[in-house]
């Protein structure tokens, strides 16, 4: 081998090592690597940040200090098994694991194990992702087709029971009304159908305003988001305020829609959750993003912790929001209730179309 092919060699071989470097460095993926003993050889900043440890704090620890006590014991049966016989191969297919961070709290992860190069095979390479927000995400799913599922059975029953069973009783009547001999008794009958036609229609109207207000089209979001917020106070204990700008023309049709159920669904949540006297919407431009702020006095909570009927609607919040390209951003208010944030880019920004 000659010399410059020895110096090439070397370099890529230097190169190699910079570059493996920094891929540990930088994974997104926490990665701990642990000797045959389970002792902790090295970690990189991500599996430090996921597990709030210190840079170079858990070196010499075993790894089950990362694993719930519940779990240690086993985990170490399975640690030796997988020493005795290593091979490259992923954990959590189909398991619930989980991961104990330095203040206690677990958190569910997912984890992949490997062994060292060949000549190193008394070390193992753990890979660790936090999938904390695929299982929020998951729940979402689930209880959104739930939720989807509810609301077609109570429209359901709602045509069935209501609609459906007052046509059927307009048909006879009417079939009365037409079989009447006297014409004054024809007359009368006639006109019961048609007030009660009048009132099944205006029944069905009630159902599709639910499902798509009207006023969102012929009047704006800002007229219906108004007119909404008048008709849910109105015989409340709740004050409120709306201060706007004219926006409508700064969105497309489905970035309104959007717009219109965050703010339905947040003061929903003021009403049913909060216990506030006043709540306040605020609409208009800021830094070319149309922002809905929706503020009250009540108790407050924590995003963080909440889960139930609450915590879905904020993640549909937060779903709606990410597919017109906006964010929902949830935190305290100035007098202590709750502040939730949309931002959604204008006309342009995001799609360019209608």
């Amino acid at each position: 081998m000659t010399q410059s092919s020895q110096d090439t060699k070397g370099a890529l071989g230097q190169r190699r090592t910079i570059d493996y470097s920094a891929v540990f460095t930088a994974s997104p993926d926490g990665i701990v690597v642990v000797d045959h003993s389970g002792v902790i050889q090295d970690t990189n900043p991500e599996l430090e940040r996921l597990f709030g440890y210190g840079p170079g704090e858990l070196l010499g620890s075993k790894i089950e200090a990362l694993v719930p006590e519940e779990f240690r014991s086993g985990h170490e049966e399975r640690r030796d098994g997988f020493i005795g016989g290593p091979r490259t191969r992923p954990m959590g297919v189909g398991l619930e694991l989980a991961g104990r961070r330095k203040d206690g709290m677990t958190i569910p992860v997912e984890i992949s194990l490997s062994p060292g190069e060949p000549d190193d095979s008394g070390f193992i390479i753990c890979t660790v992702r936090d999938i904390t927000e695929r299982k929020r995400l998951r729940a979402f799913t689930a209880g959104a087709v739930k939720a989807a599922e509810e609301e077609r059975l109570r429209i359901a029953r709602e045509l069935h029971d209501d609609t459906a069973q007052r046509l059927a009783a307009l048909i006879i009547r009417l079939k009365l009304a037409l079989d009447a001999k006297r014409p004054d008794d024809r007359a009368a009958m006639c006109g019961e159908v048609l007030e009660e036609l009048r009132e099944t229609a205006e029944s069905v109207r009630r159902i599709a305003r639910g499902l798509r207000p009207p006023a969102l089209e012929d009047a704006g979001v800002v007229t219906a988001l108004q007119a909404h917020l008048r008709a849910t106070v109105e015989h409340l204990d709740l004050t409120s305020e709306f201060d706007f700008e004219a926006i409508d023309h700064l969105l497309h049709r489905d970035a309104k829609l959007v717009l219109y159920r965050v703010v339905q669904e947040a003061l929903s949540n003021v009403i049913r959750h909060a216990e506030a006297s006043h709540v306040s919407i605020q609409i208009g431009v800021r830094e070319n993003a149309v922002r809905a702020i929706v503020e009250d006095d009540g108790v407050g909570f924590d995003p963080e912790t909440l889960d139930g009927e609450r915590g879905l609607g904020l993640m549909g919040m937060k779903e709606r929001a990410g597919g017109v390209g906006g964010s929902v951003t949830i935190d305290r208010s100035g007098t202590g209730g709750c502040r939730i944030l949309l931002s959604i880019p204008i006309l342009g920004l995001e799609t360019g179309d209608e």
